[in-house]
Protein backbone atom coordinates (compact mmCIF):
# COMPACT_ATOMS: atom_id res chain seq x y z
CA UNK A 1 0.00 0.00 0.00
CA UNK A 2 1.26 3.47 -0.83
CA UNK A 3 -0.20 6.86 -0.05
CA UNK A 4 0.62 9.97 -2.02
CA UNK A 5 -0.94 13.38 -2.26
CA UNK A 6 -1.08 14.69 -5.83
CA UNK A 7 -2.48 18.07 -4.85
CA UNK A 8 -4.33 19.75 -2.05
CA UNK A 9 -6.75 17.70 0.01
CA UNK A 10 -10.32 18.49 -0.99
CA UNK A 11 -13.58 18.41 0.95
CA UNK A 12 -16.03 15.53 0.61
CA UNK A 13 -19.35 14.13 1.82
CA UNK A 14 -18.39 11.05 3.86
CA UNK A 15 -20.76 8.37 5.15
CA UNK A 16 -18.78 6.66 7.93
CA UNK A 17 -21.54 4.31 9.07
CA UNK A 18 -19.52 1.20 8.28
CA UNK A 19 -16.27 2.58 9.77
CA UNK A 20 -17.00 4.66 12.89
CA UNK A 21 -13.51 4.08 14.30
CA UNK A 22 -12.12 6.12 11.39
CA UNK A 23 -13.93 9.29 12.47
CA UNK A 24 -11.06 10.88 14.46
CA UNK A 25 -8.48 10.39 11.69
CA UNK A 26 -10.85 11.44 8.89
CA UNK A 27 -11.90 14.55 10.84
CA UNK A 28 -8.24 15.57 11.16
CA UNK A 29 -7.62 15.06 7.43
CA UNK A 30 -10.73 17.13 6.67
CA UNK A 31 -9.36 19.97 8.81
CA UNK A 32 -6.53 20.31 6.28
CA UNK A 33 -8.70 19.89 3.16
CA UNK A 34 -9.89 22.70 0.92
CA UNK A 35 -13.61 23.38 1.40
CA UNK A 36 -16.32 22.03 3.67
CA UNK A 37 -16.43 18.34 4.57
CA UNK A 38 -19.54 16.68 5.95
CA UNK A 39 -19.12 13.48 7.96
CA UNK A 40 -22.48 11.83 8.54
CA UNK A 41 -24.42 8.65 9.38
CA UNK A 42 -22.03 7.77 12.19
CA UNK A 43 -24.06 8.41 15.36
CA UNK A 44 -22.65 5.17 16.81
CA UNK A 45 -19.33 7.02 17.24
CA UNK A 46 -20.96 8.65 20.27
CA UNK A 47 -20.95 5.32 22.14
CA UNK A 48 -17.34 4.24 21.67
CA UNK A 49 -14.70 4.71 24.40
CA UNK A 50 -15.86 8.34 24.36
CA UNK A 51 -18.40 10.40 22.45
CA UNK A 52 -15.97 10.77 19.56
CA UNK A 53 -18.17 13.25 17.70
CA UNK A 54 -18.33 15.66 20.64
CA UNK A 55 -14.71 15.13 21.67
CA UNK A 56 -13.22 15.62 18.21
CA UNK A 57 -15.40 18.69 17.64
CA UNK A 58 -14.19 20.19 20.92
CA UNK A 59 -10.53 19.36 20.35
CA UNK A 60 -10.36 20.47 16.71
CA UNK A 61 -11.82 23.81 17.79
CA UNK A 62 -8.80 24.18 20.10
CA UNK A 63 -6.65 23.97 16.95
CA UNK A 64 -8.66 26.81 15.41
CA UNK A 65 -10.69 24.59 13.08
CA UNK A 66 -14.20 25.81 12.23
CA UNK A 67 -16.37 22.79 12.92
CA UNK A 68 -20.03 22.12 13.66
CA UNK A 69 -21.26 19.15 15.66
CA UNK A 70 -24.23 17.30 14.18
CA UNK A 71 -26.32 14.54 15.82
CA UNK A 72 -24.79 11.93 13.51
CA UNK A 73 -21.47 13.53 12.57
CA UNK A 74 -19.84 16.89 11.92
CA UNK A 75 -19.28 19.59 9.35
CA UNK A 76 -15.70 20.81 9.01
CA UNK A 77 -15.01 24.14 7.30
CA UNK A 78 -11.35 24.06 6.37
CA UNK A 79 -9.37 27.06 5.27
CA UNK A 80 -8.46 28.56 8.62
CA UNK A 81 -4.93 28.30 9.93
CA UNK A 82 -4.54 25.20 12.09
CA UNK A 83 -2.37 26.09 15.08
CA UNK A 84 -0.89 24.01 17.88
CA UNK A 85 -3.06 23.52 20.92
CA UNK A 86 -3.26 22.02 24.38
CA UNK A 87 -5.81 19.26 23.95
CA UNK A 88 -7.30 16.24 25.67
CA UNK A 89 -7.27 12.63 24.45
CA UNK A 90 -10.04 11.67 26.90
CA UNK A 91 -7.89 8.53 27.30
CA UNK A 92 -9.24 7.37 23.92
CA UNK A 93 -6.45 5.83 21.84
CA UNK A 94 -7.96 6.74 18.46
CA UNK A 95 -8.47 10.36 19.50
CA UNK A 96 -4.90 10.58 20.84
CA UNK A 97 -3.44 9.27 17.58
CA UNK A 98 -5.61 11.60 15.49
CA UNK A 99 -4.63 14.62 17.60
CA UNK A 100 -0.96 13.70 17.20
CA UNK A 101 -1.40 13.78 13.44
CA UNK A 102 -3.22 17.12 13.72
CA UNK A 103 -0.24 18.38 15.68
CA UNK A 104 2.08 17.47 12.80
CA UNK A 105 0.14 19.68 10.42
CA UNK A 106 -0.42 22.50 12.90
CA UNK A 107 1.74 25.57 13.28
CA UNK A 108 3.40 25.49 16.70
CA UNK A 109 3.51 22.97 19.51
CA UNK A 110 0.66 20.64 20.45
CA UNK A 111 0.23 19.11 23.90
CA UNK A 112 -2.00 16.04 24.24
CA UNK A 113 -3.10 15.04 27.73
CA UNK A 114 -3.01 11.29 28.47
CA UNK A 115 -1.47 10.48 25.07
CA UNK A 116 0.06 7.28 26.41
CA UNK A 117 -3.38 5.69 26.00
CA UNK A 118 -2.25 4.89 22.43
CA UNK A 119 -0.62 1.82 23.97
CA UNK A 120 -4.06 0.16 24.07
CA UNK A 121 -3.88 -0.68 20.36
CA UNK A 122 -0.50 0.55 19.16
CA UNK A 123 2.23 0.22 21.80
CA UNK A 124 4.92 1.40 19.36
CA UNK A 125 2.98 4.46 18.16
CA UNK A 126 5.21 7.02 19.90
CA UNK A 127 8.42 5.28 18.78
CA UNK A 128 7.15 4.89 15.22
CA UNK A 129 5.90 8.48 15.14
CA UNK A 130 9.31 9.71 16.26
CA UNK A 131 11.01 7.47 13.67
CA UNK A 132 9.12 9.47 11.04
CA UNK A 133 10.80 12.62 12.29
CA UNK A 134 8.18 13.86 14.74
CA UNK A 135 9.10 14.95 18.25
CA UNK A 136 6.60 13.14 20.46
CA UNK A 137 7.51 13.28 24.14
CA UNK A 138 5.55 11.89 27.07
CA UNK A 139 5.89 13.90 30.29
Amino acid sequence: TTVRRDGPLVAAELDLNATPDALPAIAVAAAFAKGTTRIYNVAQARIKETDRIACMTRELRRFGVRIEEEPDGMIIHAGTEVHGAACNSYKDHRIAMALAIAGLGAIGETIIRDAECVNVTYPRFIDDFNALGARFRVF
